[in-house]
C-alpha cells in the first residue's frame, strides 16, 4: 500500500512538499545513504574527497572501492555536522526573522537598515 503526504506552502513559494511511503520493511539499524548537493557546493569538499580517496588501500577493487566509501562516510558526516546539521530549525530561524523585519518595514518604508536586512 503506498500513501502520500503534502506538506504546507513554502513561504517563498506556492509548492508545498510530498512524502511518499510506499509501504516497504523498514531496514533496522541501516541508514540509507542521502547525497545531498548542497554538500558539495562547501568550499572544503573536494580536498576532503581528494585526501582520503587517494589514500592506499589493497585488495581486490570491490573492497578498495567498500574501504574508501566507509572512510569518506565518517568524514562527510562530520563535515555535515559541522556546516549543515539543524537545517530545518535554521530556516525556521531565517523565517522568522524575514517576518519581523517585513513587520517593522510596513511602518517605516524608508528605512535602509531595515530595506537592507531584508534583502540579506
Amino acid at each position: 500500500m503506498a500513501y502520500v503526504h503534502f506538506g504546507a506552502l513554502g513561504a517563498f513559494s506556492n509548492h508545498s512538499s510530498a512524502s511518499v511511503q510506499l509501504g516497504l520493511r523498514e531496514l533496522h539499524g541501516k541508514h540509507i545513504f542521502k547525497f545531498l548537493n548542497m554538500r558539495a557546493a562547501h568550499p572544503q569538499f573536494l580536498e576532503v574527497i581528494s585526501r582520503h580517496w587517494t589514500m592506499d588501500i589493497y585488495g581486490s577493487y570491490m573492497y578498495i572501492l567498500c574501504k574508501k566509501l566507509k572512510m569518506l562516510k565518517g568524514v562527510l558526516k562530520t563535515l555535515n555536522n559541522l556546516h549543515f546539521s539543524h537545517i530545518s530549525e535554521r530556516v525556521a530561524r531565517v523565517e522568522k526573522d524575514l517576518d519581523d523585519t517585513q513587520l517593522l518595514l510596513q511602518n517605516a518604508r524608508d528605512n535602509g537598515h531595515l530595506l537592507m536586512l531584508e534583502k540579506q
